[in-house]
């Protein structure tokens, strides 16, 4: 464990869900470097500048007091009920290490290394496996050959009357490598006695540490010291009956957390959310899909730096009020050093306006503790949250982990210091995700419109119904994140009739899943193509949780395009652009064609910027999307996708450096309005609200009939 480096952040926390009913409870979990700390409940808002914040009358101490808690990070298996040491024993496990730790990490561990009986598989800080044991004349330990990363080896380590023995036996030899076998003489008989077992991590004086990042395939107990290890090289999983006391079958259960042993249900469990649906050391290529897999998918790989849940105690229980209006709030700790503001949204018990605003809980997630490391994005004093899980080993599903491997689960039960309205984007140096979307949520208060509040995560749960009942839902600035359940609810939505204003970019961009027993986390794995800052390996691009493929959604024939009639096209991180208006519909009357329309914004300086989206007929855009606007963003912005070598004849001539502005109407009688730009929401507020983007957004959403004054709208047949 290492306690909360608070330097950046004096107080921070998370909530144990982020969307709830009015009736409901939310459970607070926080640290501080100071204990005593305000508790006010708030509305959040935006006034076109800045949040709004404005306490709720809700019942709640004036003060709690908040404890310094610790990072427990690491992944690791446990085995309560293993083997008991006895006179003899012999572990063995395939490793396929991927960083040396500072000390020693262990492979196999069972009982405290300080104290009593003990035997273990460890790697040593320069990459050399040792098995150790403890007998009655004293700790024995053997040592072997130093292990090179990324490679497959075989560990076996035992001890009985005649010493111990380490064998190390390389899958694939290098020049200069060979099976090598290393003994030390006895110190008497091994000390008996019953521990639990530990796969990736050690116990030293009580504490559980020690953790091991790599791969660890079919791990294997002996109450003997084997040297017959030809059948364990060629076939590890028929240990279980070639005298084993204990194999674990790591290939099952995969998309949960058991680890089943076949000799005797000894059965253990993994914490901490390890990586599974990886390949092992049998793995040849053939079958990339672990669940039609009958071998080479038997290894999980731990991360030293795994967190999938922080186990805070809760400093509070907020009981939110029955008449409580759906929106956006925050639950704030302020102690004398600083002050945290843990968001979380309430969306109605039933519907209770026309329009919802469907809020992107995935995406916010995804980039909550970005800290990837570019010269492109210089440090901002003004963001926080890099920093900060900088300091505290903290993740998005864009940063790698210490070992290298891409990040490929991110976990809601942390603190997310991007996931609040304040929040600064390096890259940016502007408001994204929530912080943007705000700009949204004040604009359409103030310009008459009624809304619930809605979440990606209510979305994947409900499905369709929760959103039947509205005239129309409108996205947020970067709704990139989905689940196929999502898609299937807004598809489902769309065709009976819905209406839909995609007010962003890089949408339904990469295949998520939301973990079917865990809801808190979120899984994804990066494929060979799209904007990406890590690939999967290969063979391991199928989740865990579900088993889907992976990548993107256009490679499952489920791109935006299909969906919103629009896709992501080109990003940039240098001055956005304007649209020049080219289509005729009712919604574009009044509009001005003599000056482009956006050439402003709170994001890059346009409505136009960062990531964009256009039409593309290959993708699935259909051929009556119509092409409202149109923003050329030049040499600043780069294609999303190179695409191949030679491009295909059909496809659209048009540079992609560009965002379009569509609208599609469906066979249902539903309609798409999507402006194919994260920066379209950050330029509502401009000029307290008195521009083209402002006016065209309203216009869009009366002609949904979706807020007032529709039938000032000429000509606005209902779509």
């Amino acid at each position: 464990m290492a306690p909360v480096d608070h330097t950046r952040a004096p107080v921070v926390g998370y909530t144990d869900r982020l969307s709830a009913r009015p009736g409901e409870r939310i459970t607070v979990h926080a640290s501080a470097s100071t204990p005593d700390a305000r508790v006010r409940v708030l509305h959040i808002d935006h006034d076109g500048t800045a949040p709004v914040r404005t306490p709720v009358d809700i019942a709640l101490p004036d003060r709690v007091s908040v404890p310094h808690q610790d990072f427990d990070h690491g992944s690791y298996g446990l085995v309560p009920r293993p083997p008991v040491l006895g006179e003899a024993v012999s572990f063995a496990v395939w490793v396929w290490p991927t960083a040396f730790p500072g000390s020693r990490a262990g492979l196999m561990s069972q009982g405290d290394v300080a104290d009593g009986p003990y035997a273990e598989l460890v790697l040593r800080s320069d990459g050399t496996p040792e098995f150790a044991v403890r007998a009655e004349g004293g700790v024995v330990r053997v040592e072997g050959p130093a292990l090179r990363l990324r490679r497959w080896y075989l560990v076996v380590g035992g001890y009985d009357e005649d010493g111990a023995r380490l064998e190390v036996r390389p899958r694939d030899r290098l020049a200069g490598e060979a099976d090598t076998v290393a003994t030390a003489p006895p110190a008497g008989p091994l000390l008996a006695g019953s521990a639990p077992m530990l796969f990736a991590a050690r116990r030293v004086n009580g504490l559980l540490g020690g953790h091991f990042d790599g791969k660890l395939d079919g791990p294997t107990v002996f109450v003997e010291r084997r040297t017959d290890l030809d059948w364990l090289v060629a076939d590890t999983r028929s240990s279980w009956h070639r005298g084993a006391r204990a194999h674990w079958e790591l290939s099952q259960d995969i998309g949960g957390d058991t680890m089943l042993e076949l000799v005797d249900g000894r059965h253990g469990t993994l914490h901490n959310q390890p990586l599974r649906g990886v390949t092992g050391h049998d793995w040849t290529g053939d079958v990339l899909d672990w669940r039609y897999a009958d071998r080479g998918y038997s290894a999980v790989h731990f991360h030293s730096d795994d967190l999938a849940d922080c186990g805070w105690a809760p400093v509070l229980d907020v009981k939110l009020p029955e008449d409580l209006p759906s929106g956006c709030y925050a639950v704030e700790l302020a102690t004398s050093e600083g002050v945290d503001r843990l968001p979380f949204f309430v969306r109605p018990r039933t519907p209770q306006a026309k329009l919802a605003f469907l809020v992107p809980t995935l995406s916010y997630l995804a980039y909550a503790l970005d800290h990837v490391d570019q010269p492109s994005a210089p440090e901002d004093r003004a963001e926080v949250a890099a920093p900060f899980a900088r300091d505290n080993l903290l993740h998005s599903l864009y940063d790698r982990h210490t070992d290298g491997s891409g990040v490929a689960t991110a976990s809601l039960r942390r603190p997310l210091l991007g996931m609040r309205d304040d929040h600064v984007f390096r890259y940016t140096r502007s408001p994204h995700q929530y912080s943007e979307d705000l700009h949204l949520v004040g604009w359409l208060r103030r310009q008459g419109f009624v809304f619930d509040v809605l979440t990606d995560h209510d979305l994947h749960a409900d499905g369709w119904p929760a959103l039947e009942e509205y005239d129309a839902v409108v996205t947020g600035s970067h709704p990139e994140y989905w689940t196929g359940a999502m898609l299937d609810g807004m598809t489902g939505y769309l065709h009976g009739g819905g209406k839909v204003g995609y007010l962003g970019g890089n949408g339904a961009y990469w295949v998520t899943a939301i973990h079917p027993a865990k809801p808190h986390l979120a899984e994804l794995r990066r494929g060979y193509v799209g904007v990406r800052t890590w690939e999967s390996p290969p063979g391991e691009l199928h989740l865990a949780a579900t088993g889907e493929p992976g990548g993107l959604w256009q490679e499952r024939n489920r791109a935006p395009h299909r969906l919103f009639g629009i896709g992501t096209a080109a990003a940039g991180l240098a001055t956005g652009g304007a649209y020049e208006l080219v289509g005729a519909h009712p919604v574009l009357a009044g509009l001005p064609r003599s000056k482009p329309l956006g050439a402003f914004g709170a994001v890059l300086g346009g409505a136009a910027s960062f990531e964009t989206d256009c039409v593309d007929a290959l993708l699935g855009s259909p051929p009556d999307t119509l092409l409202l606007g149109r923003a050329m963003l030049g040499d600043s912005y780069v294609s999303g996708d190179t695409g191949p070598a030679i491009p295909h004849p059909c496809g659209d001539p048009v540079d992609r450096r560009r965002a379009d502005l569509t609208l599609l109407e469906t066979p249902g009688g539903g309609a798409v309005f999507a402006t194919g730009s994260i920066g379209w929401c950050g330029a509502l507020s401009h000029d307290k609200d008195d521009n083209d983007v402002s006016r065209l957004t309203a216009a869009v959403l009366r002609w949904f009939g979706a807020g007032p004054d529709t039938e000032d709208i000429p000509d606005a047949a209902a779509p």
